[in-house]
């Protein structure tokens, strides 16, 4: 049932924005970008936006659901809407390209970075939000494309190859066909067979996300100014959400580990993925912490961080981007593999740094990172031999990549 009511809205819509289009023609110089359901101003979409807005003759426009962020846009100079407002719907239908960087369109989880459904006859491009060690798409354990691949692609086999159907039914927005940005051949064959996309919709350039940021807003230029100013040692925290209602405690709550924190002057920095629906957030205030707003882009401090601890999250590539080590705080690793989403990719063999499976091994870890120079050969080495694995470019360019995107 859920099915056919989705395909009839897709039709419906889709026949809408069509006849729209007749009145309102869609324009290849104007681009409309969108990132994280809506939420933030970040990541892929944020950095391509900047660059073409300040380098190129195109008319691009970021939407949001976000006002304060809307506002601090607008105060920039940028042209920026809110998601739900007139001038927003006119856009989207008038814009010859859509950007995205997550969610294309509503879905049972998540909304959209942009309105997707207003999509139709547009270029789509999907930037995406890093390489993906952890399982996507159709790789992941337990993923709803599996469902999908089950019920809907086998029940419906006869029509896979009707291109009506896949166009203008199967998927909001004509979303079944768009490029999709990938840093290597390798993340591209990822890509391709986890999102059932053909691979010549994969496009091989670099992320925007490993370029130098073009402009900051205000919340980034206090953090990085603290950084700069600051002699201690910047730890920042980026654990991956979890799916099921399985968590891994955080290592800031263990006393002796906020003990070991103060004794070598290093600051805890964290924020909350997006995506994460728990409300495990409290800490006590016997060692320094910076609590990032929920919005940040984590992305404009990967560079300047001294210590980045991850799990299974794509921040450990853009570390690697800039050849520096990661900590992989793991404690859960076989729950992961078994009862999460797994890997895309082969844990041991595209993680660059230290593995820790308990607080004492991570404390120890970390103290080789900072002490320990001698350790550095070795990993150093898988430094380089995981980041040409993942990334076929050796410098990020954004004059490659919108070359690479657009023409």
């Amino acid at each position: 049932m859920f099915y056919i009511y989705k395909f009839s809205l897709n039709i419906i819509m889709n026949f809408i924005v069509c006849v729209l289009n007749v009145f309102i023609k869609r324009e290849n110089n104007i681009v409309i970008f969108g990132s994280w359901m809506g939420k933030t101003f970040s990541d892929n979409s944020r950095y391509l936006f900047q660059y073409m807005h300040k380098y190129t003759d195109k008319k691009v426009i970021f939407v949001t659901r976000n006002s304060d962020i809307l506002k601090e846009l607008n105060d920039i100079g940028y042209k920026a809407y809110k998601l739900h407002s007139f001038s927003s719907y006119y856009y989207h239908l008038k814009s010859g390209i859509h950007v995205v960087c997550n969610v294309p369109f509503k879905t049972k989880q998540y909304k959209g970075d942009i309105l997707g459904e207003l999509s139709y006859g547009a270029k789509k491009i999907q930037l995406w939000h890093g390489i993906p060690l952890k399982g996507i798409g159709r790789n992941a354990n337990n993923s709803e494309y599996m469902f999908d691949n089950k019920l809907i692609n086998k029940i419906l086999a006869f029509a896979k190859s009707n291109t009506f159907f896949n166009s203008f039914v199967k998927v909001s927005g004509g979303w079944n066909n768009y490029l999709m940005l990938a840093t290597s051949k390798q993340i591209g064959h990822i890509f391709s067979d986890a999102f059932n996309l053909p691979e010549k919709n994969i496009v091989i350039s670099s992320y925007p996300r490993n370029c130098e940021c073009l402009e900051l807003i205000s919340d980034e230029e206090v953090i990085l100014r603290k950084i700069n100013e600051s002699k201690k040692k910047f730890l920042l925290y980026v654990p991956t959400f979890r799916e099921t209602s399985v968590s891994i405690d955080n290592p800031i709550e263990n006393k002796d580990f906020r003990k070991y924190l103060k004794k070598n002057d290093i600051i805890w920095m964290q924020k909350k993925h997006l995506a994460d629906k728990s409300t495990n957030s409290e800490h006590s205030n016997d060692v320094e912490t910076i609590m990032l707003p929920a919005t940040f882009d984590l992305n404009v401090l990967v560079s300047k961080i001294d210590i980045l601890i991850t799990d299974y999250s794509s921040i450990s590539f853009d570390c690697i981007f800039f050849n520096k080590p990661v900590q992989y705080y793991v404690p859960d690793i076989e729950h992961y593999v078994n009862a999460e989403r797994g890997f895309s990719l082969t844990f041991d063999d595209y993680t660059a740094g230290w593995i820790s499976k308990n607080l004492s091994e991570l404390e120890q870890n970390i103290s080789d990172q900072i002490n320990n120079r001698e350790t550095y050969d070795d990993i150093n080495r898988k430094v380089i031999q995981v980041r040409n694995k993942v990334y076929d470019n050796d410098k990020a360019s954004y004059s490659s990549i919108v070359q690479d995107l657009f023409n």
